[in-house]
């Protein structure tokens, strides 16, 4: 039998989701990491935004910070428009993280919790080491 390795982290605020995603890579384990307060984020001395080449060729770092903070737009007493421009650009910001996982060797899926209505922050990036 063979044991594996994993992370979990459950609403991690701004940059510890790339803390906990960082770790995991480092350790080779699979994740399962549901992202919050993405307003939060920003260049630290360890983690720099965009943080896949993809992202990076298109947004400039003031660009992805704007899109991290109407991702954090998605609170219910706001007008559903404007939430699901939250939800979309939650989902970039976490399809960022997800190519840059996946330049690492992960298989990564960025996934809605269920129900939906559990969290108005319900995305997860889940992910498993594939070499």
């Amino acid at each position: 039998m063979r044991c594996h390795s994993g992370g979990v982290a459950l609403h991690a605020c701004g940059v510890a989701t790339d803390m906990v995603l960082d770790r995991c890579l480092q350790a080779r384990a699979g994740f399962v990491i549901s992202p919050c307060c993405y307003g939060f984020i920003q260049n630290t001395l360890k983690f720099n935004f965009p943080k896949s080449a993809r992202f990076a060729e298109t947004l400039s770092y003031k660009e992805h910070m704007i899109l991290c903070r109407f991702a954090d737009q998605t609170a219910v007493s706001l007008p559903s428009e404007r939430r699901l421009i939250g939800k979309r650009c939650m989902g970039l910001v976490d399809l960022d993280r997800s190519w840059a996982a996946e330049t690492h060797g992960y298989s990564v899926r960025v996934m809605t919790m269920v129900p939906e209505g559990c969290s108005p922050k319900n995305n997860m990036l889940v992910g498993i080491p594939t070499r």
